[in-house]
């Protein structure tokens, strides 16, 4: 993966509120989880987490105590 990245813009002014940028190697991993963004009680807030998972979509709904048949 290549110049891979997540961001936010203001949907009214068309601006980038905040911006991250992956710059790991990541060969083995099949999936990753970028970022996240969630609600903390009136904010919004953005958190980069840059967690890859060699086991794919299995993996990351495994973590999420998700079962896929």
């Amino acid at each position: 993966m290549r110049d891979a990245y997540c961001r936010v813009l203001n949907q009214d002014t068309d601006q980038e509120v905040v911006r991250y940028d992956l710059s790991e190697d990541v060969a083995p991993e099949t999936s990753m989880i970028l970022a996240e963004i969630y609600r903390d009680r009136t904010e919004w807030k953005f958190r980069a987490v840059s967690q890859g998972y060699a086991t794919g979509l299995h993996g990351i709904a495994t973590d999420f105590g998700i079962s896929l048949d």
